[in-house]
């Protein structure tokens, strides 16, 4: 039986989004489209982000919804960002609508990691972008988060040959300029290095990456003091093991999760959870979270009190199943949560968790010729009976991305169809 079967069967009269909580999935942008990315702030006001490269043109588009219209904007604009290639922007967007968009750009052998960022919430951006760091060699893994008033930072590794570094700038509302350069996090690495970011809402970071390989590697972290504007001087080891699909969670106390998967005997793997206490100022291990092969992309969100989801992909009986455990009161829930029972695949997927304790999971279900994005929501207590179907079953479904307000705003965007020929499609709604 087929996904879209089963959800006609659980949800007979709601096969469709609910017209009074979800508008009809938009389609956005069309041609070769990036990987989108969306906020919202707590007013239902969102913003959308993507790359598009066309015949004669390449760049950043953005397109806003406009909560009181309950519409996005007619057309897509361009950001003005790149001088040659801009790549892999990254969105920040605070509760107040203040957005930054972070991109690396090449020129030659010269690559160049750049922002621009909106003055306010009033659409007015900065005149110009600014170069944070300029220096031969690639970027990875570059990263972007906003606080409360307005402060960045940004995270990546570049470098060439046998040395790379990992970076961290920021940006300073008060004194209205970004550092005049970039802090060297660490030590040279003989290989690329993929470091996380979170920033919590006061402005407090945390940088978290894995250097070194199997039992001679080691995951470590930064942290980020706002008071100083600076980052600790030198990291602290987190897990002594090499980790891979690093993800990371910080709260408003300073308290932060991290999820790493490591590789065991015989093929096998084990999802792991570390929590950092911001009291004792100490790193805690937890008991693994889930084991077995081809576990993927585990995401973690946490909430004001401190309690949190994880989210990941794993492979049962051949079949790749999605699951969650929560995180309450110190401890993790000793049995998984699998979110759909479906026969198909589970692809790419996303979780966002609010202030409140609510979360929405999104994922992308794939039934051959056709693929469906669906959703799932914590109300606080317990998930949704059964997942929603966002929009009719369709070509490719991919990079799913989501927003979910404390206010009960969400957003959902996602990219659709083949590399030459995608759609960026969102949908909107209230929970």
């Amino acid at each position: 039986m087929s996904f879209q079967a089963l959800l006609t069967r659980w949800l007979p009269l709601k096969s469709r989004p609910d017209p009074e909580r979800w508008a009809a999935p938009r389609v956005l942008d069309r041609g070769r489209v990036g990987r989108p990315q969306i906020a919202m702030d707590a007013q239902g006001q969102a913003l959308a982000a993507w790359h598009h490269r066309g015949q004669d043109h390449e760049g950043v588009y953005i397109c806003r919804f406009h909560a009181e219209a309950g519409a996005w904007d007619l057309v897509p604009r361009r950001l003005d960002t790149a001088r040659t290639e801009a790549r892999a922007p990254e969105l920040a967007m605070n509760h107040r609508g203040e957005v930054a968009v972070v991109w690396h750009e090449r020129e030659g052998d010269i690559a160049r990691v750049s922002a621009r960022h909106m003055l306010g919430a009033a659409e007015t951006w900065v005149p110009y972008p600014m170069t944070l760091y300029s220096a031969p060699g690639d970027v990875f893994s570059l990263r972007a988060a906003m606080d409360d008033q307005g402060g960045i930072q940004t995270v990546w590794c570049q470098g060439g040959g046998r040395d790379y570094r990992v970076f961290a700038c920021g940006y300073d509302p008060a004194s209205g300029a970004w550092d005049e350069a970039p802090t060297i996090l660490g030590q040279a690495s003989p290989e690329p290095v993929y470091p996380q970011l979170a920033l919590n809402r006061s402005g407090h970071g945390l940088v978290v990456w894995s250097e070194g390989r199997g039992a001679e590697g080691r995951l470590v972290a930064c942290h980020y003091d706002p008071t100083g504007r600076c980052w600790s001087d030198r990291p602290t080891r987190v897990a002594p093991s090499a980790a891979g699909y690093i993800r990371l969670a910080l709260d408003p106390r300073g308290g932060a999760i991290v999820l790493w998967v490591a590789e065991g005997e015989g093929g096998f793997q084990g999802l792991h959870a570390s929590h950092f206490d911001a009291h004792t100022l100490e790193w805690s291990a937890s008991p693994v979270l889930a084991t077995g092969r081809s576990i993927l992309w585990p995401l973690v969100g946490l909430d004001d009190q401190g309690d949190a989801h994880a989210l990941w992909r794993q492979e049962v009986a051949g079949v790749k199943k999605l699951f969650t455990k929560r995180f309450t009161g110190g401890h993790w829930d000793e049995q998984r949560f699998q979110l759909v029972e479906d026969l198909g695949q589970s692809e790419a997927h996303a979780l966002m968790v609010n202030a409140s304790g609510q979360a929405l999971a999104v994922w992308c279900q794939d039934q051959g010729a056709q693929a469906s994005v669906c959703v799932r929501r914590f109300d606080g207590q317990a998930w949704s009976a059964r997942p929603l179907l966002l929009g009719a079953p369709g070509r490719e479904t991919r990079d799913p991305a989501t927003a979910l307000t404390a206010t009960g705003h969400v957003a959902v965007i996602w990219r659709q169809g083949g590399e030459s020929d995608g759609l960026i499609v969102s949908a909107v709604g209230e929970t």
